[in-house]
């Protein structure tokens, strides 16, 4: 499988730009470019965010695959 050219991820972060633009609620902007990514990166398994609160990463808003909720600091790939 190649790699996504540099041509391919500058048209990504324009349409992340054009999805966000105008919008300043977080959850709706990690949840829209989260689906671009996964629409768009097809070998992608999980698009999206872990929010960092009270000494563990949480869970946000994603596209894929189930996901762990918690994850301590220090665990798994992520923590």
């Amino acid at each position: 499988m190649a790699a996504a050219s540099q041509a391919e991820y500058e048209l990504l972060l324009e349409q992340a730009k054009a999805l966000t633009a105008g919008e300043s609620d977080w959850i709706a902007n990690v949840a829209n470019v989260s689906a671009l990514l996964k629409a768009r990166m097809k070998a992608v398994n999980f698009a999206g965010v872990y929010r960092f609160e009270k000494g563990e990463l949480i869970l946000g808003p994603f596209q894929g695959m189930p996901a762990c909720v918690h994850i301590p600091v220090g665990k798994g790939v992520c923590g």
